[in-house]
């Protein structure tokens, strides 16, 4: 979808919010209904941002495996895992986590149960962390490879 075809169809979205909340306001008296169009807005907003704006990159550069985030020309590290400190690195559906362990998780992926998602785990800071994410075969044929 292009951008004029999305900014055209996200204003005629809170065009008919704000005609619903009036026609609720209207006819039912409801005088929260201005409150509940806000809510919808921020919802919109959100599913927006995370579906069709954020984008992942993942790369592997020497040894070092780097996750960020971007948003239209601007890129954010994630993180950065040298390949010597993780721990484990399969598909999400074959992790087996200790219960023991506590895991702090990064989701970096928009589905999360996608039958195609990774999880790397390493250490750092003296905490195991976990992120979950959708490589190409291609890099996951490079960090087994590594």
């Amino acid at each position: 979808m292009s951008v004029l075809g999305l900014s055209l169809g996200l204003t005629a979205l809170l065009v008919v919010i704000v005609g619903i909340a009036n026609f609720i306001y209207n006819r039912y008296g409801i005088s929260y209904s201005g409150y509940i169009a806000f809510l919808l807005y921020i919802l919109v907003g959100i599913y927006v941002y995370r579906r069709r704006i954020l984008e992942y990159s993942y790369t592997l550069k020497g040894n070092i495996l780097i996750f960020e985030s971007l948003v239209g020309k601007r890129s954010r590290e994630i993180a950065r895992v040298p390949l010597g400190r993780i721990l484990y690195f399969c598909p999400l559906a074959h992790e087996r986590r200790d219960k023991n362990t506590r895991y702090k998780s990064h989701v970096i992926a928009f589905d999360r149960r996608s039958p195609e998602n990774y999880v790397v785990a390493f250490e750092k800071d003296d905490r195991i962390h976990r992120i979950v994410f959708r490589p190409s075969q291609k890099l996951v044929d490079l960090i087994k490879n590594s």
